[in-house]
């Protein structure tokens, strides 16, 4: 039998294109009988990178075909796309309901916790903004001790209810991760600009908001422009306030900063009134993870993700279509 170390049979010359029955025979032993490169190798007599040129060679002419068997209940060719279209590090797409947003929160909660388990390793900053989504994903999320530190990236108190606010959401990670949480003692929206400077005058205030803009990940949701959304079920806003937006060209919002269609600040007087992290910021943060479902959300999703806001998006099928939908019609008008 021939050594390991042998001169290559006269195989080695064998041009592959040509030798199908070879090429079959490799992919069996890869693929179906679980023998490494080396293994077949020395089973057929030829160099290592000759198989691996064999297997190549026999997925391109269609010998083998590889297919997924997508599990029941998520979307890979919806999140392929998604990643595609916008360069998206990762995009995870599960079902939506469009009877039931409760439900469809919950699934995408836990779609995005367990992203979180899969990625976090351990002592990273971690900035999280507020909502209902949010407060699925720390329900969903199981206890580590990870020692992350965990700070707000918008104002923790005022009208919102106290469950889905910054402060409360960033208190309840830090301890599910055995971590330090630094909390941000003002409202998300104040009065004027003038009460707003005041507030970050104060050294503890503009403290955690600089702590806010130096974070690793960022774990925000997206918001829409409807009636049921937090800004309004906060009483931040109310149904003129959201016409006035939307007449400005404002398609959604991150950490209350509202932005239109390609991500861009569109009402400077709000701006000056808010007292959170500004879209520039969120721009800069390594990681930001964006969850957001359902078809009212759709525009202002592709306006974040357009607008190069996210890099990692938990969504819904329902959402994803939408998205797809839009911007293939705009590309096939442009062509």
């Amino acid at each position: 039998m021939r050594g390991r170390h042998s001169t290559p049979s006269p195989r080695d010359s064998i041009p592959m294109r040509d030798d199908h029955a070879l090429m079959a025979k490799a992919a069996d032993l890869y693929y179906a009988r679980g023998r490494t490169q080396q293994q077949i190798a020395v089973r057929l007599g030829v160099s290592r990178p000759t198989v691996s040129r064999l297997l190549s060679r026999a997925r391109t002419l269609g010998i083998v075909r590889i297919e997924f068997d997508t599990p029941e209940g998520t979307y890979h060719d919806l999140g392929r796309d998604l990643e595609d279209l916008y360069g998206l590090r990762e995009a995870i797409v599960v079902t939506g309901r469009s009877e039931s947003p409760v439900a469809t929160r919950r699934v995408l909660g836990q779609a995005a916790a367990t992203y979180l388990t899969r990625t976090l390793k351990g002592k990273e900053r971690i900035g999280i903004s507020w909502g209902t989504t949010l407060a699925a994903v720390i329900g969903a999320l199981r206890p580590r001790r990870l020692r992350t530190t965990v700070v707000p990236l918008v104002g923790g108190i005022g009208r919102v209810a106290s469950k889905i606010h910054a402060n409360d959401l960033a208190r309840r990670l830090a301890d599910l991760q055995g971590g330090d949480v630094h909390l941000l003692h003002a409202p998300a929206i104040l009065a004027r600009p003038a009460v707003r400077d005041a507030l970050l005058s104060d050294p503890d205030i503009a403290g955690v908001l600089a702590q806010a803009r130096g974070v690793q990940l960022a774990l925000v949701g997206i918001g829409a422009l409807v009636p049921s959304s937090t800004l309004v079920q906060s009483r931040y806003f109310n149904a003129e306030d959201l016409a006035a937006l939307k007449r400005r060209g404002a398609v959604g919002d991150i950490c209350t900063r509202s932005f239109g269609s390609n991500g861009e600040p569109v009402d400077a007087a709000l701006d000056a009134r808010i007292l959170a992290v500004e879209l520039a910021d969120i721009r800069r943060v390594p990681t930001v993870v964006a969850v957001a479902g359902g078809l009212e959300k759709a525009d202002a999703i592709a306006g974040a993700l357009r607008g190069r806001l996210v890099d990692v998006l938990v969504t819904d099928h329902l959402a994803a279509r939408a998205i797809l939908r839009a911007a293939r019609a705009v590309q096939g008008v442009a062509e």
